[in-house]
């Protein structure tokens, strides 16, 4: 549940108005990531710039 979360919320800020624009021209990038505390490893779950 917590990674779906991460996920909607990424999306949310990519659409966001202000935000939107800087994304589309590559100024800006929303990552989405998980940190595990069991493991205390990250997850990265999309969005990282290539």
């Amino acid at each position: 549940m917590a990674r779906d979360q991460v996920e909607l919320v990424s999306a949310d800020l990519r659409d966001n108005r202000d935000l939107a624009p800087l994304v589309r021209k590559g100024a800006l990038a929303v990552v989405g990531a998980y940190y595990s505390l069991d493991t205390g490893r990250v997850e990265f779950l999309g969005g990282a710039p290539s």
